[in-house]
């Protein structure tokens, strides 16, 4: 009976052993599985990846080319009109620089030129008021453009020409109402330059220019025994304007000079 006791208990650790055998086969199998199951995921894993890693850059690399692609055209557009403006801007100054260049350039010159346009009268005003000075010291009396002279003695009408012209003048021309007043206000008879020599009744004045407005007397001209060419004003009412009248051009009188003035003042002396 221990004999048998002793083959159960063998058999007991043999099948015991069996056991734990099968289960460490188990658990090895099931390793096993769990180790291919792992690779295969790894695998799958690792093809996914790949293909993702395949298919994605293409994506991508479109679309980056795209962005760049429309980043430099942008990056262009800017630059040009940055140079489009920026020569705009320097157009626009150097014309600013011109205008006003050419602006003080003609204010420069309109200065200068008012500058010696007053320089130049002024020393005409210098000059003509030393001319006037010394003259009135020689007896000329001025009004509106000419200087006048009135004789204290007497000549004929030639002598009295004569005269008029060794003092760079002549006779008195009579060109206007107002000189006639100034004249006839002398309260004297005296020679003018007015004479009808060269043809009876076509009076002229000692400058060739025709007579056109006369200051007669009434009933003169009358040419009185045919030798009455030369004129004289023959003051006897100063308050009339009409004190013409002709003489025997060898009769003697006082006489008027005249000198024109190049720069007429407006007063008179």
């Amino acid at each position: 009976m221990s004999e048998a006791i002793y083959a159960n208990t063998q058999m007991n650790n043999e099948v015991e052993t069996d056991r734990g055998e099968m289960a460490e086969m188990v658990v090895d199998i099931y390793d096993s599985s769990d180790t291919l199951r792992d690779e295969d995921t790894r695998t799958t894993t690792h093809e996914t990846e790949d293909t993702d890693l395949h298919n994605v850059p293409g994506d991508l690399n479109s679309e980056s080319d795209n962005s760049g692609r429309i980043f430099r055209v942008t990056t262009v557009c800017l630059g040009l009109l940055c140079v489009i403006l920026l020569t705009g801007i320097i157009v626009q100054s150097v014309n600013y620089n011109i205008t006003i260049n050419n602006s003080e350039k003609k204010w420069n010159n309109q200065l200068q030129t008012s500058y010696n346009n007053m320089t130049r009268e002024r020393v005409q005003l210098q000059t003509m008021l030393s001319v006037l000075e010394t003259h009135f010291q020689e007896g000329w009396r001025y009004f509106g453009s000419s200087l006048y002279f009135l004789s204290a003695e007497q000549k004929t009408w030639y002598e009295s020409r004569q005269d008029c012209q060794r003092r760079n003048a002549d006779l008195v021309i009579i060109n206007s109402e107002e000189e006639q007043k100034l004249i006839s206000g002398l309260k004297m008879r005296f020679w003018i330059g007015l004479t009808d020599k060269d043809e009876e009744g076509t009076w002229k004045w000692v400058d060739g220019t025709k007579l056109t407005t006369g200051y007669w007397l009434s009933g003169q001209p009358d040419n009185f025994q045919s030798q009455e060419d030369c004129a004289e004003i023959y003051i006897w009412d100063n308050k009339r304007l009409e004190l013409w009248n002709d003489l025997n051009c060898e009769t003697k009188r006082n006489w008027i000079c005249e000198k024109m003035l190049n720069n007429p003042l407006t007063h008179s002396y």
